[in-house]
């Protein structure tokens, strides 16, 4: 009995760490973002990045941005060492549900004018 219980809890925690896109960000909601890289978390199942976005009268706010896994993104050439805190760039993607300053990147566009996918499309 333990065996089986075991096992269950083996095959299941993988999914509850994983989330929908959906539960989390609005695919009716696209973002489109230029800023000041911050920091950068290359971990997975997903890396995060964050970049300061100044509005209109100046005031700036930090957004978290989603990206897919560390290996997926080195498999379209994104490497570590790509993007550096104190780069400008520019981002689309799709807003969190929340209201945070959280958002599911989609394209990065960095200082060189290269452009990357970082994320998968709303569906």
């Amino acid at each position: 009995m333990r065996f089986v219980a075991l096992v269950l809890l083996a095959t299941t925690l993988p999914l509850v760490a994983h989330h929908s896109f959906v539960a989390e960000y609005d695919p009716s909601a696209p973002v489109s973002l230029k800023g000041t890289v911050t920091k950068i978390e290359w971990t997975n199942p997903h890396i995060y990045y964050y970049i300061d976005v100044k509005d209109e009268k100046g005031n700036v706010t930090n957004w978290a941005l989603e990206g897919y896994p560390p290996n997926t993104l080195r498999r379209v050439g994104f490497s570590r060492d790509l993007m550096k805190i104190g780069d400008q760039v520019s981002v689309t993607g799709w807003a969190c549900r929340d209201g945070a300053k959280r958002a599911a990147s989609r394209e990065l566009t960095l200082p060189s004018g290269q452009k990357i996918f970082t994320g998968p499309p709303a569906n």
